[in-house]
């Protein structure tokens, strides 16, 4: 499954709030980690001569260097294989040419949603890693409460998987399906149809619902096509839920709260597609609006 796990880390306790989930994962799935922080071009005017600009960037490489080795001597400390790389440049770009070099299968980072961290890289780069990594990706809010969980228990104990009824958004489930195992968790599939339309009064009457043949036959057909995906993996003990929603995404982030999930596992295709380095609106939403841990699965059709 996943081989080789990347956590970018940029120096700051936001960041490093993602090493608890990284640790797990590395742990159940025997990856190999790679902490990674990008030195950026200072920005200091004070710097007059190209000199003084290269002693900064040795200062900042050692600085760095230490600050990671550290880290990964913890984890190796805790059995876990870990490697460190200090990159230097745009942290975007150097951290996609070292997924795509490296053949990083995962990457586990924290971010905010919308908006981000303004004083540390990471909380800027996560939007951009999130929509153009060449690699699956679990985003982790800061609060997540791995490390304080009990060991004996499954840190993820339901997880629920968004289908729209096309094969990119089922290339969620293999991942799904193979967290699920190694974790003893439940898995929900979850369908989401949109609900009737509401006509409301101008006078301020209550709305009435119309839903007419259109609806209910979309309701069928999700119901028969999560039921036959049940029915193909019957050992799983799958559930199947279809839900009505305005949106999509919001359908999907509604239903995670009401079941308690502890991870929604997304493509980042669905149907209708989107450019290569957009990522899908209803995934992208999904994360940004979400409170729980969100593994985006890349798309296969977008491999060469």
């Amino acid at each position: 499954m996943y081989r080789t796990l990347l956590v970018p880390l940029d120096g700051s306790d936001f960041a490093e709030d993602a090493l608890p989930m990284a640790k797990l994962l590395a742990r159940k799935l025997g990856a190999e980690m790679h902490l990674v922080h990008v030195i950026r071009p200072s920005t200091d005017t004070d710097f007059k001569t190209p000199q003084e600009d290269l002693e900064w960037r040795e200062g900042a490489r050692e600085g760095v260097d230490g600050y990671l080795k550290a880290l990964a001597e913890e984890a190796r400390s805790e059995e876990l294989s870990a490697l460190t790389a200090t990159l230097e440049g745009r942290a975007l770009p150097q951290l996609r040419d070292y997924i795509q070099e490296q053949d990083v299968d995962i990457v586990v980072l924290t971010s905010h949603g919308a908006g981000g961290v303004q004083r540390w890289w990471l909380g800027s780069v996560a939007d951009g890693l999130v929509r153009t990594a060449d690699a699956d990706l679990l985003v982790v809010r800061p609060w997540d409460e791995t490390e304080d969980r009990e060991p004996a228990s499954s840190r993820f104990g339901r997880i629920v998987v968004p289908l729209d009824g096309s094969e990119l958004a089922e290339t969620a489930l293999e991942p799904a399906r193979e967290l699920a195992s190694r974790f003893d968790s439940r898995l929900t599939l979850l369908r989401v149809v949109p609900a009737p339309i509401e006509l409301t009064s101008i006078y301020g009457v209550s709305g009435v619902e119309v839903s007419g043949r259109g609806h209910k036959e979309r309701l069928s057909e999700a119901k028969a096509y999560l039921d036959a995906l049940v029915e193909n993996h019957p050992e799983e003990g799958l559930e199947a839920r279809v839900v009505q929603s305005a949106s999509p995404a919001d359908g999907i982030v509604s239903e995670a709260r009401e079941l308690g999930a502890d991870l929604i596992v997304i493509s980042s295709h669905g149907r209708g597609g989107f450019e290569r380095v957009v990522l899908g609106s209803v995934a992208d939403k999904v994360v940004r609006s979400t409170t729980r841990p969100v593994l985006v699965v890349r798309g296969r059709e977008e491999e060469d």
